[in-house]
């Protein structure tokens, strides 16, 4: 074979190869999916006040009847979720069969501070308190009523049950 053929067909070749290379995808892209789960930390644990489930100061024979403000109970509240949470306390009546029931007020305040004056109860009783927080961490706070027995309050036992619910924000 002459070297004219030979340079001719490497050329052909070459060309042929060019081709092939140039109108052939040279990049490819794909994607691939990752996750996973982070489980909610949200907890609330409460511990009664020694003696609030029978002995609140009802009353019965006041001349002048007057508000009781009265720490029920320690609360500890942890959540993970970066917003925080929202903690709801019911309210309403200590209550007697036959009696007159006495309405009573909710309210939290921080972990060892001050009782909370009467004007620091400020939703009604039969409504829900809330209170949110706006980041993730453990709180403690403690738990308070005001209620005012009437002044010839029927005897008698009286009780209530204050719900508590917290759930992240």
């Amino acid at each position: 074979m002459s070297t004219k053929l030979i340079r001719r067909a490497l050329i052909a070749s070459g060309l042929f190869i060019g081709a092939a290379v140039a109108f052939s995808p040279t990049a490819f892209a794909d994607t691939v999916d990752i996750g996973g789960t982070v489980t909610s930390t949200l907890a609330i644990t409460t511990t009664a006040v020694t003696g609030v489930d029978t002995d609140l100061d009802l009353g019965g024979n006041d001349t002048t009847p007057t508000a009781h403000i009265v720490q029920v109970a320690d609360l500890g509240i942890t959540t993970n979720n970066e917003q925080g949470y929202t903690l709801t306390v019911s309210s309403g009546n200590l209550t007697k069969t036959g009696g007159t029931s006495i309405a009573y007020q909710v309210t939290t305040v921080a972990d060892g501070a001050s009782a909370p004056v009467a004007g620091g109860f400020t939703v009604a009783s039969g409504t829900d308190y809330t209170v949110s927080t706006t980041a993730a961490g453990a709180v403690a706070k403690d738990l308070y009523i005001k209620y005012t027995p009437a002044q010839l309050q029927d005897p008698g036992d009286y009780i209530a049950q204050i719900t508590l619910n917290v759930a992240d924000r």
